[in-house]
């Protein structure tokens, strides 16, 4: 196991490598010039050719690669352009609600999709698997941006149930401050015991988390169910309906635990999907997250604000592959890791 995990760590050093060059490359090669916002209001000619001296843009293209590589291996993402601010401290600052959205919308995806997969498995050309696959392809073909909008009118303009934009109603702080812990501020309620703001941070989730939660959720689904039919086809099934044992016990925990390994595989592509998908919902819904940030990094061609995002965006979608990668031991005993 040690040896395994070692590999992928590696492999992602590899993998975090490429999309270094990739991404330091395209920002560098995409039109406007950065020196000219470093340089401030309406700059000079002078002012710009000295901002571009003070971000060394002046210099060759490998010199500058290779200088922000040195910089990154020592923990520092550069200075954000847009804001003169430390790229690292920004990215820390609106990371945890990205994450909190992105993990809530997972949630909701497993919570959901998985059940609704094994059902319309079990009940194979049935209404509910008809229904089930039209649900599927129905999640996959909607525009995501046309469904957080589309939610917004409903259950904000309509029925007004749910708010529209934020993470929290900026009202309540003032008799209800938030000690922030961990960033996540559902969990940092919970610690707190601040029930009025948790109230308030639940009901600002809903709608953004289900919008995102839709793709991924047919995703789930369809996978669950294509397992448990495949699962479901096995000798070892056929051979346990032969002794007699009951129905029930067959397909929900000899047939589901084994169908579970491909239906967890699908997690961490799902959870990619998320995080790709956070720059769109986190705008729609006006959500103070990194891909909002990154969102203006771009708009604005922020190069070093966008690198930093990037990293952190690959990063965490290479550690949720591999967590999702060790958790087949604990699913399935007979698989182990080694050389």
């Amino acid at each position: 196991m040690t040896y395994y995990i070692i590999k992928r760590l590696l492999l992602v050093t590899i993998v975090l490598l490429i999309v270094t060059v990739i991404t330091f490359s395209l920002t560098h090669l995409a039109p406007g010039d950065p020196a000219a916002l470093w340089a401030g209001h309406r700059p000079t000619p002078e002012q710009v050719e000295r901002a571009r001296i003070e971000l060394g843009l002046d210099k060759p293209f490998v010199w500058r690669y290779a200088h922000y590589l040195g910089n990154l291996v020592q923990g520092d993402l550069g200075t954000a352009i847009r804001t003169r601010q430390p790229v690292i401290d920004e990215v820390l600052q609106y990371f945890p609600a990205t994450f909190e959205l992105v993990t809530i919308s997972l949630i909701i995806s497993l919570i959901f999709g998985i059940p609704l997969g094994i059902i319309s498995a079990v009940r194979r050309e049935t209404w509910v698997d008809h229904l089930s696959r039209t649900f599927s392809i129905s999640g996959v073909s909607v525009p995501i941006f046309w469904l957080g909008m589309m939610l917004q009118l409903v259950f904000f303009s309509l029925i007004k149930i749910l708010p529209i934009q934020g993470r929290f109603s900026s009202e309540i702080l003032i008799d209800n401050p938030v000690i922030s812990h961990t960033g996540l501020y559902l969990i940092d309620t919970l610690i707190e015991g601040n029930w009025t703001v948790f109230k308030s941070c639940l009901l600002h989730i809903i709608l953004p988390a289900t919008t995102m939660s839709l793709a991924s959720l047919a995703i789930v689904t369809r996978i669950a169910r294509s397992a448990m039919i495949e699962v479901m086809q096995e000798d070892y099934i056929r051979t346990a309906e032969a002794y007699g044992i009951k129905e029930n016990l067959i397909k929900y925990k000899y047939g589901l635990k084994n169908a579970l390994i491909p239906t967890i595989t699908v997690v961490g592509v799902a959870y990619g999907f998320n995080l790709g998908g956070s720059v769109l919902v986190e705008n729609i819904f006006d959500w103070p997250g990194i891909g909002r940030y990154i969102w203006f990094s771009i708009v604005h061609n922020d190069y070093p604000a966008i690198m930093g995002c990037t990293i952190v965006y690959a990063i965490t979608y290479l550690l949720i592959n591999l967590i999702v990668d060790l958790a087949y031991v604990v699913i399935d005993p007979r698989i182990r890791y080694g050389k």
